[in-house]
């Protein structure tokens, strides 16, 4: 199974609330440009999973809309959910929902990938970084990453 995981795009410094801060307009190029890059890999995609938060919902609404895909907001893809409760929504998953795409934030992507690959702090996550991994389990130390993405 295939698992992509994307942090949002730049987004502006400030707003009312951590939740409500938007991508820039660098934030979406960004975003638009390693769609571009990894176009082939997005278009398997056959499900896409957001955090709440407005700059993760237009990150994945920019990939949503150029693939032709709906998004499903997931209330546990805020940054500081635990790791090993995202592993649980995923070994609990349907298989058929793979490839799935996460956009979600740090520290969430960054320990998420690190965690399944077993490689501590080695595959960085910016701002518009794309991490395609594959296991057969969703679990610690159970995935290869595939390849890594950062914005161009």
């Amino acid at each position: 199974m295939l698992l992509l995981v994307m942090r949002h795009g730049r987004a502006e410094p400030y707003s009312k609330s951590d939740e409500t801060r938007a991508l820039t307009d660098e934030g979406r190029d960004d975003v638009a440009a390693v769609c571009k890059e990894r176009a082939s890999e997005l278009a398997q995609v056959k499900t896409i999973w957001s955090s709440p938060f407005v700059r993760t919902r237009q990150t994945a609404k920019i990939v949503a809309e150029t693939f032709e895909r709906e998004v499903e907001i997931q209330e546990l893809l805020t940054g500081d959910t635990p790791v090993d409760d995202l592993l649980n929504a995923l070994a609990e998953a349907d298989e058929d929902i793979f490839p799935l795409l996460l956009v979600s934030h740090q520290p969430l992507v960054g320990s998420l990938v690190n965690g399944l690959c077993g490689t501590g702090d080695e595959h960085p996550m910016g701002t518009s970084s794309l991490a395609c991994l594959s296991a057969e389990v969703w679990a610690r130390d159970c995935a290869d990453l595939e390849w890594l993405q950062h914005k161009p």
